[in-house]
């Protein structure tokens, strides 16, 4: 009899137990399943969110550069009387146009058809008698006629990281006779500082990539100035902004970081501009409402 009832108290603590196990097992994978898809829908909301102020910082810096090709060009229409007086007569004119020193923290250059520097601000750079002809954008303009941006690159006599802004010179026919280019030093405040010098969120930063070279031009963390993106192949999502995307991901950074980013073309220079931050913020109210709620299950 002692046994039997013995037997009974056994089979009612293994159901007791079976029972509370199953209830806890769901408890808890409601809670896994809650945070899986409040995460996904926050990601989805988040993602929207950064694109949006992604694409608006992204406009303004398109508009910046449009403007400062389009006052280059309204300079290089006027100087074509005094490239036929001389260099002298170039070099006075240029001086006299107060706009382009606001808009180059470097200065700027004119160059004649075959390349070489014939007039300069500041004239302490150096500038002229030298051949530009090398550089791309100085290329582009002589040979091309085309207006470009060049590719950021580091000026090795002074170790600045520099990018350049050059248009074609054109005689009455529209033949091309010459280039004006305009330089911003990276290293020392410049319009693409009001844009990458902040923060968002607590963590989170921007960034302006030039993806032909994979390289960041600039960013909110100054250490990644000028540095180059993973190999092709490394990181399959940095590859595919690289690559033209314009929307929002979460990937793992160069630092090894899970973050979401977000990333909007910039067609002026076919550069990208992007935003990211870590996901151990962005999601940081689903890991608490996750925390509390195992903690519930638990009691």
């Amino acid at each position: 009899m002692n046994f039997d009832i013995f037997q009974l108290r056994s089979i009612k603590a293994r159901v007791t137990l079976f029972s509370l196990a199953i209830f806890l097992i769901s408890i808890w994978s409601l809670t896994f399943y809650a945070s899986w898809i409040l995460r996904g829908d926050m990601e989805s909301m988040l993602g929207e969110q950064q694109l949006s102020i992604v694409s608006a910082i992204a406009s303004d810096i398109n508009q910046d550069l449009t403007d400062r090709l389009t006052a280059l060009d309204a300079v290089a229409k006027s100087i074509l009387p005094a490239m036929q007086k001389g260099s002298a007569a170039v070099q006075a004119l240029i001086e006299q146009r107060p706009i382009l020193p606001t808009m180059f923290n470097a200065g700027f250059f004119v160059t004649d058809v075959d390349g070489a520097a014939i007039a300069s601000l500041p004239v302490s750079a150096g500038r002229v008698g030298r051949n530009y002809i090398d550089q791309d954008h100085v290329a582009a303009a002589l040979k091309e006629g085309k207006s470009t941006s060049g590719r950021p690159h580091i000026v090795k006599a002074r170790n600045t990281p520099v990018f350049d802004i050059t248009v074609p010179i054109r005689d009455a026919q529209g033949k091309v006779i010459g280039s004006l280019t305009g330089a911003t030093n990276l290293a020392i405040p410049n319009f693409l500082d009001r844009n990458t010098d902040r923060k968002y969120g607590k963590t989170g930063g921007y960034a302006i990539v030039a993806p032909q070279q994979r390289l960041v031009i600039t960013a909110t963390d100054k250490k990644h100035m000028m540095q180059p993106l993973p190999a092709i192949g490394i990181n399959p999502q940095i590859d595919r902004f690289v690559q033209g995307y314009e929307g929002s991901a979460v990937y793992t950074n160069p630092r090894g970081e899970e973050a979401l980013v977000s990333a909007k073309g910039i067609p002026a220079a076919g550069w990208y501009f992007g935003v990211q931050l870590p996901t151990k913020e962005a999601f940081a109210p689903i890991r608490a409402m996750w925390q509390r709620m195992l903690i519930v299950a638990l009691f």
